[in-house]
């Protein structure tokens, strides 16, 4: 049965605490998104194959008045993540529409393209002030940091809340390492849609032919960037 990096993605979370298929797909959006990005309806059926897998099991619990699925990993779905752990990674994939669009924007109009620039950098800000305002929840008092400081709430203590969530600061290290790689990530991809979206306002079409010029100074200055030999 074919998996996907997606399913090794809930794989982890449940790795961490159960969890039911609501929260599972609440904590990919909340988290995961801005590494592997999935439809709802994909991590739902992901819920699924776990289960199909024997790597996770279901129970059907009370839920006021109504019943909802609650999902625990199974030793064979531990098994399953560290060997998946001990894997070669996929290349890495980025998927910003904004550039795929911008590819191609010679056969649209020039407001189009700086459309699409402003709205891809607004995006990425976006979801830089997100991550931010997690940053912010890490470092405050008697938050997950707080906790690592303290030595309470982390692995084999008692679990702590913080903002009605329960907090795992002992992979809090982890955490940091993945949001520093998304945060200058997304910086970058906003201030380059910012420069391409001004730069494109002084041109004369999407198609400008008089672009020369400056295509050489840009390709130069990748491979000036990049490259330290010819």
């Amino acid at each position: 049965m074919a998996t996907s990096p997606t399913t090794f993605g809930l794989l982890g979370l449940l790795a961490v605490r159960s969890w039911t298929g609501y929260e599972l797909a609440k904590q990919m959006r909340r988290s995961l998104r801005f590494v592997w990005s999935s439809s709802e309806g994909h991590l739902y059926r992901e819920q699924k194959r776990l289960v199909e897998l024997g790597w996770a099991e279901v129970e059907v619990e009370p839920s006021g008045g109504r019943s909802r699925k609650r999902y625990t990993i199974t030793p064979a779905g531990e098994e399953a993540l560290r060997s998946w752990l001990a894997t070669p990674p996929q290349e890495p994939h980025f998927e910003v529409e904004g550039l795929l669009r911008l590819f191609f924007s010679d056969h649209g109009t020039l407001d189009d393209m700086i459309t699409s620039m402003d709205a891809t950098a607004a995006a990425a800000r976006s979801m830089l002030d997100e991550l931010l305002g997690f940053v912010d929840e890490y470092l405050a008092e008697g938050g997950p940091l707080w906790m690592l400081e303290h030595g309470v709430g982390g692995h084999g203590a008692e679990r702590l809340e913080f903002r009605g969530r329960p907090m795992f600061p002992e992979r809090l290290h982890l955490v940091a390492l993945v949001i520093d790689a998304t945060t200058r990530l997304l910086a970058d991809v906003e201030m380059f849609a910012r420069a391409t979206a001004n730069e494109a306002r002084t041109w004369r079409g999407a198609a400008d032919p008089t672009n020369t010029a400056v295509t050489r100074t840009r390709l130069e200055g990748i491979r000036a960037r990049y490259r330290s030999g010819p």
